[in-house]
């Protein structure tokens, strides 16, 4: 059974190796799109075997984030066949994610084999947000699953990231969340046996140092749609400081 893993990124170095251990335990390829990270990402993907880097460019300004264009890469990247990284044909299973998120089961391999003989193409996902009071030091061999296990439930996270690329095709929605649509022969699982836990709380500090380090690169459509307002309001900013205290008092344990 072959998976191919692509890991949308900017500017992860933080959490980037937490991810690539993640990824590495099961994954055969491993794609970075790197949307021109300026920290030591790179340098950090180049030390795995598994990691593929390709530069990605949501529009003139290669410092610009925009959801429209990043929506069509997200829906198109897994069966590009431009460059041979494509997954239809190579691959049993393509898994899309942002680098803060992990796809987990304590025996994925069985599960997805098990998925296969049963037809389905898309299983459905348990989402959830997972909290820290602090950022977990990274050391080698020490996976973030094992370290950071409380989370809450998070039906944003419920999302169609894992598919089988020769059975069905995607199309993510702005913010890849509501409103995605999957086609083709597209059997769900019948529960939600994986869960998709979103790393971005790993600490007050680190969530509201994140949100601002992305607010400057929102494109003009996004701010003259309110696409990813979260991101570049200050408003929003505030009352995801004040989230994080609340998240983490409600937090339970997911793994």
């Amino acid at each position: 059974m072959i998976i191919y893993t692509y890991i949308f990124c900017w500017n992860e170095e933080r959490i980037l190796p937490f991810t690539l251990d993640h990824y590495s335990q099961f994954s055969d390829r491993i794609f970075l799109l790197d949307n021109y990270s300026t920290d030591k990402s790179l340098k950090i993907a180049e030390k795995y075997d598994k990691v593929t880097i390709i530069p990605i460019s949501y529009e003139e300004d290669d410092d610009t984030y925009d959801e429209y264009r990043s929506a069509k890469l997200r829906s198109t990247i897994y069966k590009d066949e431009t460059y041979g990284f494509h997954a239809t044909d190579k691959a049993d299973w393509a898994i899309l994610v942002d680098a803060d998120e992990f796809v987990y089961h304590p025996d994925i391999i069985k599960i997805l084999k098990d998925y296969k003989e049963q037809g389905v193409a898309i299983p459905r996902l348990a989402g959830y947000n997972m909290f820290s009071k602090e950022f977990p030091s990274y050391k080698e061999g020490n996976l973030l699953t094992g370290i950071v296990k409380k989370g809450t439930l998070c039906l944003t996270q419920c999302k169609p990231i894992m598919i089988d690329p020769n059975k069905v095709e995607v199309k993510f929605s702005v913010g890849a969340h509501f409103h995605s649509q999957v086609s083709g022969s597209a059997l769900p699982s019948a529960f939600s046996d994986i869960k998709l836990l979103h790393y971005k709380n790993l600490s007050k500090e680190y969530v509201v140092a994140r949100y601002k380090q992305l607010a400057p690169r929102s494109s003009c459509t996004n701010k003259s749609n309110k696409f990813g307002e979260h991101w570049y309001s200050k408003k929003a900013h505030k009352e995801i400081e004040e989230g994080f205290d609340d998240g983490y008092k409600k937090a339970k344990d997911v793994i």
